[in-house]
């Protein structure tokens, strides 16, 4: 149905003309990936991308001022899709209204189709009837491809030839910093200076800085664009911050003391919880990663000393992951166990090739568990 688009923008409105239902995913061959979810063809639900979480922050933000992370106090922890989640919990205890809670959803899910204009229709799976609970907001396809695509325009038009290296679909994602304070306080009044230089610290993006002005992004990039072309400010990629539900570490005063932690690489929840019933009793803690691909950077903020990893996943298999573990300063040396039900010769070779340090046969066997900790965690002391 959907092999002869020769783009993404053709494809999702086929999707849109036969009233599909489920998840279609988009990925770039820099292990980016985004997520958009169709209801009878029109989109409901989006995320993904380089920074899903300052998205959505920034969406709330914006259609309500009187927003604040101390409503997470108040929430349940959220499921797999917390970012709807906590927005009908908002909803429910009355933070927001419900039509603030359906911009929001417009926004997110019109700021990933404009992520993706121009994008071509390869590295596309198509999941049948796979939705999120978000049944508020029902998105056109093809208004919001038409409201991209004269966006994108205008970005593109703005930048020109000054900004030649930066696709117009990256840039906003991007943070200035300014690189020559002495140029810029010549060109600029003390006052102008004092009010741009707030921006220009390399710890917002284009759209967080056209979001708190409530200015169009193509003018936030035409005033940009001068101050960088003569060399006084730059545009550098920034991380996303962490997710709203994420367990932040503990200083290392607070931290219980513990034989170390474990992350358990799985999209299926179960089985990390299966693993925290299994390994918290034997002194470890478990860090659940179910969606490794845009949880990396959770991975990387608790450094756990051993990962567990299973071999089958949807987005990425384990192989893959293993590989680019590897290849990561943070990860190099960390020892990895492969979790799979098949225990074959020639999965323990290729998992060897890899980088994989043991292998851990489904379903884990509490002592084959307690050996592999053993062997691969030096003992803390207590």
């Amino acid at each position: 149905m959907l092999t002869q688009a020769k783009s993404l923008a053709q494809y999702l409105l086929t999707l849109a003309h036969n009233h599909q239902t489920g998840e279609l995913i988009v990925e770039s061959g820099t292990g980016e990936c985004w997520k958009l979810y169709f209801y009878s063809g029109r989109l409901i639900y989006a995320t993904g991308g380089r920074h899903p979480v300052r998205r959505w922050y920034r969406s709330l933000k914006r259609h309500n001022d009187q927003f604040s992370s101390r409503w997470f106090t108040y929430m349940h922890t959220p499921g797999d899709y917390w970012e709807v989640d906590f927005i009908h919990q908002a909803v429910q205890r009355k933070f927001i209204s419900l039509n603030q809670a359906k911009a929001a959803f417009r926004s997110i899910v019109e700021e990933v189709v404009l992520s993706l204009t121009d994008y071509p229709a390869e590295h596309l799976r198509w999941h049948d009837n796979r939705v999120v609970g978000q049944q508020a907001l029902f998105v056109s396809v093809q208004q919001s491809l038409v409201r991209s695509r004269r966006i994108y325009s205008r970005w593109k038009a703005v930048a020109g030839d000054h900004l030649p290296t930066v696709a117009p679909h990256e840039l906003p994602y991007l943070s200035p910093i300014i690189i020559n304070a002495r140029g810029l306080q010549v060109h600029l009044s003390a006052a102008s200076y004092k009010r741009v230089s707030r921006w220009m610290q390399g710890n917002v993006t284009l759209w967080d800085i056209a979001a708190q002005t409530q200015r169009p992004m193509a003018d936030v990039v035409k005033m940009l664009v001068p101050l960088i072309y003569e060399g006084w400010v730059d545009l550098l990629p920034i991380d996303d911050i962490p997710a709203p539900h994420t367990t932040r570490p503990l200083s290392q005063a607070m931290k219980p003391k513990t034989k170390g932690l474990v992350a358990c690489i799985d999209d299926s929840p179960l089985v990390s919880k299966v693993m925290a019933e299994l390994l918290q009793p034997m002194g470890y803690e478990v860090l659940p990663i179910t969606r490794p691909v845009e949880q990396i950077s959770i991975l990387t903020q608790h450094r756990p000393d051993l990962i567990i990893l299973d071999l089958i996943m949807p987005n990425i298999s384990g192989y893959e992951l293993c590989k680019f573990l590897r290849n990561t300063k943070e990860f190099y040396k960390t020892p990895i166990i492969i979790l799979t039900g098949r225990d074959g010769m020639i999965d323990r070779v290729r998992a060897k090739m890899v980088g994989a340090d043991d292998f851990l046969a489904k379903p884990p066997a509490p002592e084959k568990i307690a050996q592999l900790l053993n062997k691969h965690i030096a003992t803390k002391d207590t």
